[in-house]
């Protein structure tokens, strides 16, 4: 009888494959995964698969600084030239031109007083012209036995003078303290002043007053009226 456990297939009859190894060697786990293996020498990876790195960002943002600098610069820059207005900033590096003061030197009292007695005499010259033409017109001067004060409105001279051969009656610089004076015959008249200064030799010492006088024949220094042009 044979040995059913002994027998071999008949040659030429189908044989299935061997079953495949357990994959991983036979000492790896079942689930286990292997890292990939390591590349052959002298093989380099190409530079555009390179991963990513972490500096990206950062130079976007000193991208973005850089760009802020320049236009605030740019600003800064067209506000100093005056193009533009920042709106009251560029007052920071704007100097503001300090408004230069010019002064005027104090004038003494006698510089003063020397300035009030040449109004005086071209006062009196003014009035001494304005009688030669009213001469001229009425063969006499307007008569005053007393003298006449010129600060006074109803005296003889504001009345006959004004407005025909005065536009107005000159007075004092320091009236009513000082006056000019006038006092005439009709025919020959007399124009007076006291001077502050008393060293001006074209004065007269009249008690405490040095007395500048002007008549109808006298002639100033410098002259202040065309006396051979209005002499009748």
């Amino acid at each position: 009888m044979n040995n059913q456990s002994g027998l071999q297939p008949p040659p030429g009859s189908f044989q299935p494959p061997p079953p495949p190894p357990p994959p991983g060697g036979p000492f790896e786990q079942p689930g286990q995964q292997q890292p990939p293996p390591p590349p052959p020498p002298g093989y380099q990876q190409p530079t555009g698969m390179q991963p990513a790195s972490g500096g990206g960002g950062k130079t976007w943002i000193l991208v973005i600084v850089l760009m802020i600098i320049l236009i605030a610069g740019g600003l800064v820059f067209a506000s100093w030239q005056g193009w533009i207005s920042l709106g009251g900033i560029e007052k920071l590096w704007k100097k503001t031109p300090t408004p230069t003061t010019t002064t005027t030197p104090t004038k003494t009292e006698s510089e003063l007083a020397k300035e009030r007695d040449a109004t005086r005499k071209s006062d009196l010259g003014k009035i001494k012209d304005a009688l030669k033409k009213y001469y001229q017109a009425n063969q006499a001067y307007p008569e005053a036995k007393t003298v006449q004060k010129t600060f006074d409105p109803n005296c003889i001279l504001a009345t006959t003078l004004v407005p025909t051969y005065l536009d107005k009656l000159p007075v004092d610089p320091s009236s009513p303290t000082y006056y000019y004076g006038y006092i005439s015959d009709d025919k020959t008249f007399e124009l007076t002043a006291v001077l502050e200064d008393k060293t001006d030799a074209s004065g007269i010492q009249v008690g405490p007053y040095l007395i500048y006088k002007v008549t109808d024949s006298s002639v100033e220094t410098p002259t202040t009226s065309t006396e051979s042009e209005l002499s009748p």
